[in-house]
C-alpha cells in the first residue's frame, strides 16, 4: 500500500507538479485506490509523501554516486568532476527530480536531510580525491561541501527552463569545478 501511495504521487508530481498533489490531499486518495484510513495509518499529509519520495530518491542518489564513484579507474582526479557533472545531469533530467528540487518544493525537514546528504556526498568525493594523494592532501570535506553547494545552485539554473539542461551553464560548472578542485590541489 505504502509503495502504490508513493508510486502514484511520484506520477501526480510529475505530470501535474507539486502543488497539485499538496493542494488536493483526495487527488492522491482517489488516483491511488487507497482507503483514507489506510492512508493516514501511514501518512500524515500528502506533504509526508512527498517527503518519503525525496527521502528515497536523496538514498537511491547516493548510492547510485558511490557505484560510479568505486567504478572509475582512478588514473586522473578530473575523472570525479566528470563523473560528479554527469551524475547531476543524468539527474536532474528526471521529472520527480525537477519537480522537487530544482523548482525548490522541499520542506523544512527535506532540506535538512538535504544538507545531509551534502555532507555524505561531499566525504564520499573527499575520499574520491584523497585517492590522489599527495596532491589532495590539504583539502578538507568543507572545500567539497562548498563546492557541492555551488553546483547544486548552478544546476538549479541549468534545469529551470530546459528539462535536458542548458548545455552551456552545464559546460560552466563542469569549468569552475575543475578549477576550484585545481586550485585546492598542491601543486
Amino acid at each position: 500500500m505504502v509503495a502504490q501511495v508513493l508510486e502514484t504521487a511520484a506520477e501526480l508530481v510529475e505530470n501535474l507538479g507539486y502543488e497539485a498533489v499538496v493542494g488536493s490531499p483526495t487527488l492522491l486518495l482517489e488516483k491511488s485506490g487507497v482507503s483514507r484510513g489506510s492512508f493516514y495509518a501511514f501518512f500524515e499529509s500528502p506533504e509526508r509523501v512527498l517527503e518519503e519520495l525525496c527521502y528515497r530518491q536523496i538514498q537511491a542518489s547516493t548510492e547510485g554516486l558511490e557505484r560510479v564513484l568505486r567504478a572509475r579507474p582512478g588514473r586522473h582526479w578530473t575523472e570525479i568532476v566528470d563523473i560528479l557533472i554527469g551524475y547531476y545531469t543524468d539527474e536532474h533530467r528526471t521529472p520527480l527530480i525537477r519537480e522537487l528540487w530544482v523548482r525548490q518544493n522541499l520542506t523544512g525537514r527535506m532540506r535538512a536531510l538535504d544538507e545531509i546528504c551534502i555532507d555524505e556526498w561531499a566525504g564520499h568525493l573527499l575520499r574520491e580525491f584523497r585517492r590522489h594523494a599527495p596532491l589532495f592532501a590539504e583539502l578538507e570535506q568543507a572545500h567539497v561541501s562548498v563546492a557541492l553547494h555551488a553546483i547544486e545552485r548552478l544546476f538549479q539554473f541549468a534545469f529551470t527552463s530546459d528539462e535536458d539542461g542548458d548545455p552551456l551553464i552545464i559546460d560552466q560548472a563542469a569549468f569552475m569545478l575543475t578549477q576550484f578542485f585545481a586550485a585546492h590541489a598542491n601543486t
